[in-house]
């Protein structure tokens, strides 16, 4: 599933310019996913580098929310996401998929 949410990311992003700021998601045993939006183009890896806002959550629930079933807001309220870092980052990260 590891390799299958890193895609869907890669799409997501394709394209894009760099944001300025790297973000990751943690996957528990998953694994995790470091898109590094301080490049452009933006690079989508499966690693553990810096990144300045870390995203806690399940594949199954970061796979809903990449398909659009699940809200990043609303799985923040309703604790299937979990923030580490920089908030405003993440707020802002947020309209990537949007």
């Amino acid at each position: 599933m590891l390799q299958e949410l890193t895609d869907i990311i890669n799409q997501k992003v394709d394209g894009k310019d760099g944001f300025g700021f790297n973000v990751r998601f943690d996957l528990g045993g998953t694994g995790s996913i470091l898109i590094v939006g301080s490049s452009t183009p933006i690079e989508v890896s499966n690693g553990d580098g810096d990144a300045d806002t870390t995203f806690i959550m399940t594949p199954e629930d970061l796979k809903s929310m990449l398909s659009g079933d699940l809200p990043p807001m609303n799985a923040y309220i309703q604790g299937k996401m979990k923030v580490e870092g920089d908030v405003g980052k993440a707020m802002q990260f947020g309209t990537m998929f949007g």
